[in-house]
């Protein structure tokens, strides 16, 4: 991704209301899986940025990321919650098995995503969990996924083959964000036509930080629909959760 997009995931990481709910739902699915934190898990987190995901998830055990970006495994070196190493996938620099594997908005970026599937799947122990979310639907293609480097936008209908095709079992899968997909559908849509834009111009990562009392007001409509999608699968939404395992 661009630099730009790393500096901004620093400023937006703890407070926007997208980034803390999906925080909150990955933790929730996780703890769903494997049980309570307070476990002696070994886990992965495959192109943690500068998330805070990724500490958050050592209440379950000790976790391992890796990130290609050396600006980020420098700041997570920092943290004894958690060892970073620098590397991206395919060829991850570590060596299993873990019983958790997390591939948090990755999978999009790869050219051959059922290879690096398949790498993750023989990095888990048989049994073990791989959790992942992915930008849903190629119509909402935008700036959005040019600058950070995104290959395809998912449907379950094409996600769920591609983790088949790699040997997993589907455990459970939806789409989130489903309440706001009429207002990022308008903001990535529309800005197509944005006066002035230039289809060669090199666009930059624009997501920023809305107003307390708006942040505020999404924030809870994505706690909201989390206790939805905790418990039943929605049709459609912004971009989709999935939880598989590698067979015993």
């Amino acid at each position: 991704m661009d630099k730009s997009v790393y500096d901004r995931f620093l400023a937006l990481d703890e407070r926007h209301f997208w980034r803390r709910g999906k925080r909150e739902l990955v933790l929730s699915w996780l703890e769903a899986a494997v049980g309570a934190p307070g476990g002696a898990l070994r886990l992965l987190d495959v192109g943690g940025a500068t998330s805070l995901v990724t500490r958050e998830m050592s209440a379950f055990g000790a976790v391992t990321v890796v990130e290609p970006e050396a600006s980020c495994v420098a700041l997570l070196a920092g943290d004894p919650r958690v060892t970073a190493v620098q590397g991206g996938l395919p060829g991850l620099p570590v060596t299993g098995p873990f019983d958790v594997i997390t591939l948090l908005d990755v999978l999009e970026h790869l050219d051959d995503d059922v290879g690096g599937l398949r790498e993750l799947y023989d990095l888990l122990r048989p049994g073990g969990h791989l959790l992942l979310t992915v930008p849903a639907y190629q119509w909402l293609w935008s700036d959005h996924d040019v600058v950070l480097h995104h290959r395809r936008r998912y449907t379950r209908g094409r996600l769920e083959p591609v983790m088949r095709a790699a040997g997993f079992e589907l455990v459970r899968a939806s789409y989130y964000t489903s309440l706001l997909l009429p207002l990022m559908a308008a903001q990535r849509v529309g800005s197509r036509f944005k006066p002035g834009r230039k289809a060669d111009r090199h666009p930059e990562y624009d997501v920023k930080l809305p107003a307390a009392p708006l942040n505020a007001a999404l924030s809870a409509v994505m706690r909201v629909e989390r206790a939805v999608v905790d418990r039943l699968a929605l049709p459609a939404g912004g971009a989709i959760v999935a939880l598989c395992r590698r067979p015993e």
